[in-house]
């Protein structure tokens, strides 16, 4: 297999309480009525943009997650996907039914 295409089907989120009872963090834009995930395509890149989304009290961490399964979740729980960079600009939004089929 491609080691390049299979990269591509993984990509980084902040998870809340890492090891036990861990859950993606989700997030809820009250301006525009938009409950979404950030994404990102590397795990440095979500670390530098942590600070934008993630209280410095919280438990979470940066763990990466397959696209499929990312799109499972934010479909079951009505999140759309923000694949970001690393200053937190959008590069792309993912609605979950595109999420497993978009490539990299």
């Amino acid at each position: 297999m491609d080691d390049k295409r299979q990269d591509a089907d993984w990509i980084y989120i902040f998870v809340n309480n890492p090891g036990k009872n861990e859950e993606f963090s989700g997030f809820y834009d009250q301006e525009l009525q938009i409950r979404f995930i950030p994404a990102f395509h590397n795990k440095e890149d979500a670390q530098i943009c942590s600070g934008k989304f993630m209280d410095r009290l919280t438990d979470f961490e940066v763990q990466a997650v397959h696209k499929d399964d990312l799109n499972r979740y934010a479909s079951e729980h009505h999140f759309l996907i923000f694949m970001l960079d690393r200053y937190g600009a959008i590069l792309e939004k993912v609605a979950p039914q595109e999420a497993s089929t978009q490539k990299g």
